[in-house]
């Protein structure tokens, strides 16, 4: 007779007292209202959504999972539907993201980046759909296009709009640059494909592939 497996043993290896668990802000996707019923395609003006056909509450669930070892990220990678930057993290049943799908927009909090977007100031879409901590410089061309207008640092409010407390915004229909440092943001492609993550009614473990958020809708 073989060892039972120990549900609590996975997850307190696995958990933020545990040895390898990281912290992860998961935002649920629900289908934008504005996807056309017929061809499922968003509207790409749309404030809500940007074009990518989900919304997400302002307000994340806060969770723990663990990057996965590194056999299963190169299994993942001999996969078809591999592409660059694509992660595998497995999720402890206790954990509030254990229920994660596919779309759901995730962040990871322990880690950052450098982050440089273009935007163009007073449309619709004009929007940072990012975990940003900083911003560090904002510029636009003019003199047709021979030089540097550099501008305000604006706030970021927690629906990813900009405001400008301090002037400094770039010319309504200005096409500017944005610059600073964010958290690292993913969007859920789907569970690992060989993942069985209920075992005789145990809630083992799921593995599921996280994919950069840059990449959505791509």
């Amino acid at each position: 007779m073989g060892m039972p497996f120990s549900v609590q043993a996975f997850n307190q290896f696995l958990g933020a007292n545990g040895q390898i668990g990281q912290q992860y802000a998961w935002y649920q996707s629900s289908a934008c209202p504005c996807c056309d019923p017929n061809s499922g395609a968003a509207l790409p003006s749309c404030p809500l959504c940007l074009g990518r056909g989900k919304i997400y509450p302002a307000e994340p669930v806060d969770g723990v999972a663990a990057i996965a070892g590194q056999r299963a990220q190169k299994d993942w990678a001999q996969f078809g539907q591999y592409e660059s930057g694509d992660v595998v993290v497995t999720i402890p049943s206790d954990s509030p993201v254990y229920a994660m799908g596919q779309w759901d927009r995730v962040t990871a909090l322990n880690t950052q980046q450098v982050f440089s977007l273009v935007l163009e100031s007073g449309s619709p879409v004009e929007k940072l759909y990012t975990s940003v901590l900083s911003v560090t410089l904002t510029f636009w061309l003019i003199n047709g296009g021979t030089q540097i207008q550099q501008g305000g640092i604006p706030t970021v409010n927690p629906n990813g709009t900009l405001s400008w407390p301090n002037g400094g915004q770039p010319p309504a229909g200005t096409q500017y640059t944005i610059t600073g440092t964010k958290m690292l943001d993913y969007y859920c492609w789907g569970m690992y494909p060989t993942n069985r993550n209920f075992q005789q009614g145990l809630a083992l473990p799921r593995k599921v592939v996280l994919r950069d958020w840059d990449l959505f809708s791509r």
